[in-house]
């Protein structure tokens, strides 16, 4: 049987329908100008100081005349929030505001970077920076989008709340967590559009379709302590009861052990998407995956299984990620721990979980699992069906954007403020610019993004946002408007790190 292969990536094409209406270059632009004055303000974890970049963002807003809130748990960690209002008559149809949601903090600066990486850099038609695609370029995009459509040639059918948070990267404590905690009247929305997605191109044949891989859900994120006991005592008598070597016994075990296959409707919908896609020999296996015997389905998957991205959306997975015993180089510790980092379905029962991994030491009462961290239960489910008004927009917009792109719902094992944004209701779909396989993704040294993925993913959102925030008038369309004489001069200008003034949590601007 062929390998399954699914490693996402996008044409460049067309427009939305209101694409004559906008002048994609100019607000390509602007797009970059933001992305690159938003690289150079270091925003870095452990200590982000988002502030800074909101400094930039609401500079932006007031040369716009558009009213923003600050609201944050201390003055460096700060969260905006903007709302472009519906139209006065279109606001009588009561239809549900849509979020478009960045956060500002970067990941912490890692080692082998060879280009400043709090400083964008072009060259080789990339803009290298940290953040470049985690997530500034969604915070320069949703502020192009935002600042455009202030201009009030669209008539929009509904409100648009735009969100630029702090602390995605740890938590969001200090982000999205905190708002719904303190301001959840201000998050009140039925729509959410956020990272997550991303664009697999079928140019090396590695796939059998360019695809737009849409994230509808995420994982359970959950830390287990695995902890092995020994003899302690100076490295040159204690003999094969090591906890070390008890440890890796452990994990070893861990390693072998498969938590049954589960099959969601979202999975179902996944497979069901890339089917007639696939191969002779891959149809085959994909009809046994759906096979009424538990058994043949559960080997079924075992072999899909063998393609890491397919793994991803039927099982829970283990990954050990932190070793720790003792500081000594001459003396053994007589405990020896490793931190499990546990990615769940959705529809899994973390406690469950717990309970069949104990069960494979339960005889050994040298082993001992402690939850670290759980999930908070009910964890937020996938959607039952595809068929709302934002994905519907998603699907509408992919076309016009990539024109035969396969659009394709699932899960992603990687946490986000889209789960914040789940549990109270609203609908949250994750997009993208290019997935890179390999190096200078979100996370590595030298992250970057081509100017042209860029561009798409700025055509992508800003088809998206149209097609659901405004209705079609295709006998009359509003003029072009008139190119920025001012934007992109005001957007290069570098940003100045003076203090900023105490905004008071809710303060509106002036």
């Amino acid at each position: 049987m062929k390998p399954f292969l699914l490693i996402l990536p996008a044409l460049f094409l067309s427009c939305a329908l209101n694409c004559a209406e906008l002048d994609f270059d100019a607000l390509n632009q602007s797009a970059k100008d933001n992305l690159i004055n938003l690289i150079n303000i270091d925003t870095s974890q452990p200590e982000p100081q988002e502030t800074k970049a909101l400094r930039y963002i609401y500079k932006k807003l007031n040369k716009y005349k558009i009213d923003w809130d600050i609201y944050r748990t201390e003055k460096p960690r700060g969260n905006l929030i903007a709302v472009l209002k519906a139209d006065k008559e279109l606001a009588k149809r009561n239809e549900k505001p849509l979020i478009l949601i960045s956060h500002l903090d970067t990941a912490a600066i890692q080692d082998g970077w060879t280009l400043p990486p709090a400083k964008a850099t072009l060259k080789d038609n990339r803009i290298y920076g940290l953040g470049s695609t985690d997530a500034k370029n969604y915070a320069a995009i949703n502020l192009t989008i935002l600042t455009r459509l202030s201009k009030g040639d669209f008539k929009l059918n509904r409100d648009i709340i735009f969100l630029f948070t702090s602390d995605e990267e740890s938590g969001s404590e200090k982000g999205i967590k905190f708002l719904y905690d303190r301001y959840p009247e201000k998050l009140k929305a039925g729509y959410a559009l956020n990272e997550g997605g991303g664009v697999m191109k079928n140019e090396d044949g590695k796939i059998p379709v360019d695809i737009l891989f849409v994230e509808a859900a995420t994982k359970m994120y959950m830390d287990i302590l695995v902890t092995a006991k020994g003899d302690g005592g100076n490295a040159s008598s204690v003999g094969a009861n090591n906890a070390i070597y008890k440890l890796s016994q452990t994990l070893a075990t861990i390693e072998s052990y498969q938590p049954l296959y589960k099959f969601s409707p979202l999975a179902k919908t996944f497979f069901e998407r890339i089917f007639p896609y696939q191969d002779d020999d891959a149809q085959t296996t994909l009809k046994l995956l759906a096979s009424e015997d538990p058994l043949q389905a559960q080997q079924t998957a075992k072999i899909i299984s063998e393609d890491e991205f397919f793994k991803t959306q039927i099982s829970d997975t283990i990954t050990p990620t932190v070793l720790t015993s003792g500081t000594e180089a001459n003396t053994a510790f007589n405990e020896a721990s490793a931190n499990l980092n546990c990615r769940l379905l959705p529809q899994s029962d973390p406690m469950a979980f717990v309970d069949e991994l104990s069960a494979l030491f339960a005889e050994d009462e040298n082993v001992t699992l402690t939850v670290i961290e759980r999930p908070e239960i009910p964890f937020p489910q996938p959607p039952a069906s595809f068929d709302d008004p934002l994905f519907k927009a998603i699907e509408k917009a992919a076309e016009q954007t990539f024109p035969g792109i396969l659009v394709l719902p699932g899960l992603t094992p990687a946490s986000s403020e889209s789960e914040f944004l789940r549990r109270h209701g609203v609908i949250t779909y994750g997009i993208g610019p290019l997935l890179q396989e390999n190096g200078n993704g979100p996370h590595q040294p030298d992250e970057s993004i081509s100017e042209k993925d860029f561009f798409e993913q700025l055509k992508l959102t800003f088809n998206i946002v149209l097609n659901l925030v405004t209705d079609p008038q295709p006998e009359n369309k509003a003029s072009a408007p008139k190119p920025e004489t001012n934007e992109e001069d005001e957007a290069r200008e570098p940003v100045q790190d003076d203090f900023l003034p105490i905004i008071q949590e809710g303060a509106a601007a002036i």
